[in-house]
């Protein structure tokens, strides 16, 4: 995938109260000890507005408010994720440069055994701060009102329904396609370049169904331009209480959906005080119920593993998508 130049673009967030060091104001919280000293870079590999760039935002901005130092959110999109990954992998490894991270990064190489880079050698966790759901959502003409109707719709006409994905070893696309397997369907994909357009089309009419991420689906869900059917997720969502999860509305308690996650990486060699660090500024903005607030408004649900269960997790996740890459044929 190309990276258009207008695509790359560096924002920087907005620093409220800059001058209150050199005009002697009391040290905030996190501006002990000499890191950071100078603008740290959090690389954004999606689009603005995605759900990565939001969150890296909202927290950027508390880290700046607590450092009195400016976060410089760089967005480097294109190749599913990897020219954004490869930049932070190439940048000194100093802590001045974090990553955000999704899904992809761990389904990149679980798809492409010569993938360019190693979720796990070559990153170290920093925190994980939330889950997303994805939801499965339909037109709203399709004449189906829960689950098990739309199953029984589906069984009933057989590859004539399609659904929209963000192509090949994508999040929308595994997830579909292992639900696919456990309700006993055959529904057709049709990849998308842009996931705005796989929504606009949903809700015009033009495809079935897409398993979106609630940011993107939310405001369309609440209109009743479209119907949310499950959630690819182990439990509700507050922004969509009434709507269940696959394995509620499937009768089927054992199975296990994958939500979108997001996750902050540094490069492997960073120093140990400099992770350290990092850690607690990260913690310490997810803590503020500015950001909570923010991000539950999104429908996103905050989370604090340790960076060991992260680093494991990517590791299970690594896995799984192996398994699923080499059952689908898509596997490299």
């Amino acid at each position: 995938m190309q990276t258009s130049p207008a695509i790359r673009r560096r924002h920087v967030v907005p620093l409220l109260a800059a001058m209150a060091v050199t005009l002697g104001a009391a040290p905030a919280w996190g501006q002990s000890g000499p890191f950071p000293n100078k603008p740290i870079h959090i690389v954004v590999p999606f689009a603005a507005g995605t759900g990565t760039e939001v969150i890296a935002r909202t927290v950027g901005q508390k880290i700046s408010e607590d450092t009195k130092q400016p976060v410089v959110i760089d967005i480097k999109e294109g190749g599913g994720g990897i020219v954004g990954t490869l930049a932070a992998m190439q940048a000194p490894a100093d802590g001045y440069t974090m990553l955000i991270v999704a899904n992809p990064f761990t389904i990149v190489p679980g798809t492409n055994s010569k993938a360019p880079y190693n979720p796990l050698k070559d990153f170290v966790p920093l925190a994980k701060v939330a889950i997303i759901p994805i939801v499965l959502t339909v037109r709203q003409t399709l004449p189906v009102n829960d689950l098990k109707e739309f199953i029984a719709y589906a069984r009933g006409n057989p590859g004539k329904l399609s659904y929209a994905s963000s192509g090949p070893g994508t999040p929308s696309q595994l997830e579909m396609e292992l639900f696919k397997q456990a309700a006993g369907i055959d529904i057709v994909e049709v990849p998308y370049k842009s996931t705005a357009q796989a929504m606009t089309d949903v809700v015009g009419g033009q495809i079935d169904m897409y398993p979106a991420g609630l940011p993107t689906s939310l405001q369309h869900i609440k209109s009743g331009r479209i119907k949310a059917l499950g959630l690819f997720n182990t439990q509700r969502s507050p922004a969509l209480p009434d709507v269940p999860t696959l394995a509620e509305g499937m009768g089927m308690p054992n199975y296990v959906a994958t939500p979108l996650w997001y996750g902050f990486v540094a490069r492997a060699d960073t120093p140990g005080e400099t992770q350290t660090r990092l850690h607690a500024l990260i913690t310490h903005a997810m803590q503020s119920p500015e950001v909570a607030a923010r991000l539950q408004s999104l429908g996103a649900q905050l989370i604090t593993p340790t960076n060991e269960e992260f680093s494991q997790s990517m590791k299970a996740e690594i896995e799984k998508t192996a398994r699923i890459a080499k059952a689908l044929g898509i596997a490299k």
